[in-house]
């Protein structure tokens, strides 16, 4: 999970230029999901653990677009979780998690972050595979961001169609434009939803 920091120290001119790569992707995900519309007017908790979430949720966009594009966006998209870690690592540091209990509190947001990434992935896969399929992408919303807040489907079917927008958008990008992170989502007007 911490190759990047290795590779970032002691690794060749290329890794460091992919690692750069992918902390300056991180960078846009987070300011993503920091936009103010979706604490505002989206109804998201705007605490740790729904940062958290949001964090995860534009994490599996870009990630679903880099997956099965070629070995390089694969390293990429596993730098891009490298360096969301260490993030999430400092964070639990910051808060005040003491050294002995940062590690188990790391290993359960990678447990979180990764059925999360499962979960959507389901949810908007469908039965198109023939697959067992656990709801709508807003059931899933619904769930993880509202705690199964049923009298907050509106915001999660908004959340939903936010997602199905910016996944469109992740998609027409070129692997050098996703990496210049400039402007890697669909613009969101901060007002939306009021």
């Amino acid at each position: 999970m911490f190759n990047w920091l290795t590779n970032y120290f002691v690794g060749s001119d290329e890794d460091r230029a992919a690692n750069k790569k992918a902390r300056q992707l991180y960078a846009a995900i987070v300011a993503q999901a920091r936009r103010p519309v979706f604490y505002r007017h989206m109804g998201v908790a705007d605490t740790i653990p729904g940062r958290f979430e949001l964090v995860s949720l534009h994490m599996f966009i870009v990630l679903e677009r880099l997956a099965n594009q070629g070995e390089a966006s694969g390293q990429l998209a596993q730098q891009l979780v490298d360096v969301m870690f260490v993030d999430m690592d400092d964070v639990a540091r910051e808060t005040g998690v003491g050294d002995m209990g940062v590690g188990p509190r790391i290993k359960k947001l990678a447990r979180s972050f990764q059925s999360r990434l499962e979960y959507y992935k389901q949810t908007i896969d469908g039965d198109e595979d023939g697959g067992f399929s656990r709801g709508t992408l807003s059931d899933a919303l619904i769930e993880v961001f509202f705690a199964d807040d049923k009298a907050q489907m509106q915001k999660a079917e908004q959340l939903a169609a936010y997602v199905i927008e910016q996944r469109a958008k992740v998609a027409q990008l070129s692997s050098a434009q996703m990496v210049a992170a400039t402007q890697l989502f669909a613009d969101l007007d901060d007002k939306e939803g009021s």
